[in-house]
């Protein structure tokens, strides 16, 4: 998708909120393990973020709003999977959120000194058109 040419600002939250995925049940499968045994845990921190694009349909119409994804950060740092917790309420908000999380990268979280995979909480706010921006992230 391309930029849309009139002004306007696409905020991305990219700071993960950890969420809950742990398996109490079987540890060595379907969740990270999380113990005192395992040593403290590092979150992810965002290296490149800045790459979510107004989908151009949707600032044609003036469409705005907040999708929160839930994603899975591997140990190498990309985004496994996204899917959204709480629609904006306009799936081509929705559909652009997914797909860009994708291009995401991060400094993986770590527990006992190695890389673990995670689970996170994204929020992508797609302001109105002629909002301001909340940051220096507008497109031109």
């Amino acid at each position: 998708m391309s930029r849309p040419s009139r002004n306007g600002a696409l905020v991305a939250a990219t700071c993960v909120t950890l969420v809950g995925c742990v398996d109490t049940v079987n540890p060595n499968r379907g969740g990270l393990r999380l113990g005192l045994e395992d040593g403290p845990l590092r979150p992810p921190a965002a290296i490149r973020g800045d790459v979510f694009e107004f989908p151009r349909d949707a600032w044609e119409d003036g469409i705005g709003g907040t999708t929160i994804l839930k994603i899975m950060i591997d140990a190498d740092g990309t985004v496994d999977s996204a899917i959204v917790l709480q629609s904006s309420g306009h799936r081509q908000l929705d559909s652009a959120a997914v797909a860009n999380s994708s291009k995401l990268l991060y400094r993986p979280a770590e527990q006992g000194g190695e890389a673990v995979p995670i689970w996170g909480r994204l929020p992508v706010i797609y302001p109105l058109p002629g909002e301001a921006a909340a940051d220096d992230r507008t497109l031109p």
